[in-house]
């Protein structure tokens, strides 16, 4: 027999956010991506998170989404792009790191 859910239970399952559609953890910042380029002139989005967003756009060229890559199930046919994203999956969607300025400047490992 299945046990009801109380309340708290209740009430923190509607604050949790829909799941990033790559990584599959609870989407706390959400991104909108083209699926095609907008300078390619896509208009179709879908929402990721924004880690997987930068992701995508840290491995694929905008000729390379155009082409190749137009689908959320393409995207995670590439092994790279793969293993980035079960990285990301396994890390805590809640917490944001960012480079202050000497690491951008610099690059982060120095």
């Amino acid at each position: 027999m299945r046990r009801i859910p109380t309340m708290k239970e209740l009430k923190e399952r509607a604050l949790e956010p829909d799941p990033c559609p790559l990584c599959k953890r609870p989407n706390y910042y959400p991104s909108d991506h083209h699926l095609v380029p907008r300078t390619r002139g896509g208009k179709v989005t879908t929402t990721v998170c924004r880690d997987c967003h930068s992701a995508i756009h840290a491995t694929f060229s905008n000729k390379e989404l155009e082409r190749e890559y137009s689908t959320l199930e393409a995207l995670l046919s590439h092994e790279g792009f793969a293993a980035i994203v079960r990285f990301i999956s396994k890390q805590d969607g809640r917490v944001r790191t960012d480079l202050n300025r000497s690491q951008r400047r610099r690059g982060r490992n120095g």
